[in-house]
């Protein structure tokens, strides 16, 4: 999709917000000063390129003083609509809409047009078809073009990506004679409206009515529309930060900093965020961000000031930046200590580890605020930055306030641990409005994976008993899902026959969660099949049971192979098949090294023992790299046709755990492969982990796909006349790894029209 970008930057100082709109901005004001030089053998000009430091342009009957085709007597030598002081007969825009009244006056400037017949010509009226809405908030560049929709085949439009010379903007079809079809198309036009018209698209909506206001900034008045954001920046430390507008913003002090070394915090005070961000930058010579983020991983667990226990909810997605830098992105931590302390605190605490300092070497940060506790959230990412030092941004949070739905602080935490507010020093934003019909529902099938050893029966309890929230997240993001479960296992042993097969039977269980007829833990597990939503008890007891007996055997990768071949072709209406439009999930559930992975070393000692360490030299990953290679086709589509492509989740071993799990080699490389999430097996509660694969499952099958990386801060959503809230319960949020919109308990039609508005960095290219 074309979509419009226009520069807009948001400048806050001394309470006060303005508002640059570079592109809309056609001609400046006379009394702006862009037009006056320091040079004093240049003579200051008007807009219109008069001197005015002189004699003023005589006004003269015929004459067209300021070039716009409209003659100076049809303009009028005293009027200036838009008492900007320059009279309209030098005034490139007479009434300050932004449009230029070469464009406004029509075919015949002569008869300059008057769209809705008021008696006020369009170049001197700031509604032009009087539909109640001014003319700038329509045609938003002040172009005279509608978005990125063509009036011919491959025409270049500037500010719109370009089109084979046998394309036409999105919505619009190239005919044999070479024009595009239809002239305007919602899809196409990067949400502006026609100035002249009162309903610009054929599907007979009001201009009034649509959702097109989102793309502009909103007032007191009517505060709806474009979201403000606040910008910081460091020039020595290389970055651009965007924050909420409310952020309070401070770079902290370092004893003793070198080159590099520093950064800033920023908190949300409000009683309806309490959150502590910060962004700290670390000298560094090692350029493999995953070896960077797991070294300060296990440094946080071991060294950060006041805990108990802290546990890896999420390790993150090791990925590429919007701006091409090496990243980990989404990282979320779980932090238990062992006095009540505020969000501040703890930041604090964690800005010493990441510096590698005591608390008291680092100075300068904000006290404390809010409510204290002892259980906290810490979220952030890593981003190498210039090979020469590492970027850490997030912030920290009370558990209390980050799960608390009627709260935005898990927002918050999302927006400044996911990357999207981060870019270098040098780089700027821009606006763009993304137009969306959303056609389809989300749909995914989603196969689990479940180890059956004894070691392994406490965390099959707990997928079990948080079951009610993970199908009601997916029900309530309308997502259209069906879950199976697999075991582990071994392809040559007597249950060779259930590798890969879905368990679809119910089975009884006493308090303590063991059979009660042992017997079953054996059976095959029913018929092959996917389970429905409705089926949520069957779910539950399949994954405390699943299909055949592993016996000790770990083939866990085997049987995530197995069970996508084994229920291929995608087939519609087919419980034992994967559907042709749905997302394919994988969730890997496990605290043993896949045997299909070790068995391929067992003949290398060294290789054996570095298999269950930590982290892996670059040779290991690649000879674990090529031992799936295969596996690796499949699930990025390489291979079947494409209809194994599938996103990989693991929660298995991680570096540092605390209950000796082996660290999940395999699976991980899979899993960020695929651009899945891995959490800690070890944790005592699994839920917060299954939280963010059903968040990550439901924006992966998403079709609100954004054609750019936005500033996630700054999205704002509307449908038809609506804009909507944003949030897990009633609006939308935001899914970085997808980026992607998920909508819910909003209720779509396919012919609503949706608008979304956002802020992005320059210096990227186009995502979709």
């Amino acid at each position: 999709m074309s979509r419009l970008r226009y520069l807009a930057s948001y400048f806050v100082g001394r309470g006060a917000v303005l508002f640059l709109a570079a592109a809309a901005i056609i001609a400046a004001s006379a009394c702006a000063g862009d037009n006056f030089s320091s040079n004093d053998s240049v003579r200051p000009t008007n807009e219109a390129g008069i001197p005015i430091d002189g004699p003023v342009q005589q006004c003269t009957p015929g004459s067209d003083s300021d070039g716009d085709g409209i003659p100076d007597d049809v303009e009028g030598c005293t009027k200036d609509t838009d008492n900007d002081g320059t009279p309209d007969y030098l005034d490139i825009d007479s009434d300050g809409d932004g449009i230029p009244d070469a464009i406004e006056a029509g075919p015949d400037p002569k008869n300059p047009r008057d769209t809705d017949g008021d008696g006020t010509p369009d170049y001197l009226d700031t509604d032009s078809d009087g539909d109640g809405l001014d003319d700038k908030k329509e045609d938003l560049n002040g172009d005279g073009k509608l978005g990125c929709c063509r009036a011919v085949c491959g025409e270049v439009i500037k500010g719109c990506p370009d089109v084979m010379p046998n394309e036409c903007g999105a919505g619009q079809k190239c005919e044999s004679n070479g024009k595009c079809s239809p002239v305007a198309d919602f899809l196409c036009s990067n949400g502006e409206t026609d100035p002249t018209k009162k309903s610009t698209f054929p599907d007979g909506i009001q201009d009034d009515k649509r959702p097109n206001f989102i793309c502009s900034p909103g007032s007191e008045d009517d505060p709806k529309g474009l979201k403000k954001m606040q910008f910081q920046k460091n020039t020595a430390l290389d970055y651009h930060i965007a924050l909420e507008q409310t952020s309070s913003y401070g770079a902290f002090k370092v004893q003793g900093a070198g080159p590099l070394e520093g950064g800033a915090s920023f908190d949300l005070t409000d009683a309806k965020a309490e959150v502590a961000g910060f962004i700290v930058s670390v000298p560094t010579t090692d350029k493999d961000i995953s070896n960077w983020t797991n070294g300060i991983l296990g440094k946080i667990s071991s060294d950060l000031q006041g805990r108990v226990a802290v546990t890896t909810v999420s390790s993150g997605n090791r990925t590429t930046s919007h701006d091409k830098f090496p990243t980990v992105l989404n990282i979320q931590l779980s932090a238990q200590m062992t006095s009540d302390l505020s969000p501040a605190d703890v930041r604090h605490a964690l800005i010493a580890v990441l510096l590698g300092k005591g608390t008291n070497a680092v100075g300068n940060v904000p006290p404390a605020f809010g409510a204290k506790g002892r259980d906290f959230v810490l979220r952030f990412s890593t981003l190498v930055r210039r090979s020469d030092h590492v970027l850490v941004m997030g912030g920290v949070a009370l558990a209390a306030n980050y799960n608390d739905t009627t709260k935005a602080t898990g927002f918050h935490l999302d927006d400044l641990s996911n990357g999207t507010g981060l870019a270098t020093a040098k780089d700027k934003d821009t606006v763009e409005c993304d137009p969306f019909y959303i056609v389809q529902n989300s749909k995914a099938d989603i196969i689990w994976v479940v180890d059956e050893s004894g070691s392994m029966s406490d965390n099959r309890i707990d997928v079990a008993n948080n079951a009610k929230d993970f199908f009601a997240r997916a029900v309530k993001s309308g997502l259209d899902f069906r879950m199976a479960v697999t075991g582990v296992v071994d392809p040559g042993g007597s249950f060779k026959s259930s590798v890969g097969a879905f368990c679809s039977k119910q089975y009884q269980f006493d308090a303590s969660g063991n059979l009660t007829n042992s017997a079953d833990q054996n059976d095959l597990g029913g018929t092959d099949r996917f389970l429905l939503p409705t089926e949520q008890a069957i779910f539950e007891s399949c994954v405390k049971n699943p299909p055949g007996y592993e016996g000790g055997s770990e083939y866990g990768m085997v049987n995530a192979v197995e069970a996508v071949k084994k229920h291929l072709p995608r087939t519609a209406n087919d419980p034992s098949k994967i559907r042709p439009d749905a997302t394919l999930v994988i969730v890997i559930a496990t605290d043993e090294l896949p045997q299909s992975l070790t068995g391929k070393f067992l003949f290398d000692p060294f290789a054996f023992l570095e298999l269950r360490g930590c982290q892996l030299s670059p040779q290991r990953t690649q000879q674990v790299l090529d031992a799936y290679k295969a596996e690796m086709e499949l699930f990025t589509g390489k291979t079947q046709n494409g209809e194994g492509k599938a996103v990989m989740h693991v929660i298995g071993g991680v570096c540092n755990n605390s209950c000796g799990a082996d660290v999940a080699h395999g699976y991980l490389e899979v899993s960020q492969a695929t651009g899945g999430q891995s959490g800690d097996v070890c944790q005592a509660n699994l839920g917060n982990t299954l939280q963010l694969i059903i968040d990550s499952i439901a924006g992966a099958a998403s079709p609100a796909v954004l054609e750019y990386v936005p500033i996630s801060a700054s999205i704002a959503v509307a449908v038809g006349p609506n804009q909507l809230t944003r949030s897990r319960t009633n609006g939308f949020d935001y899914n970085a790894t997808a980026n992607s919109l998920v909508l819910y308990g909003v209720k779509v039609q396919p012919t609503d029209p949706v608008i979304v508005s956002y802020r992005r960095w320059v210096e990227q290219a186009i995502i979709n």
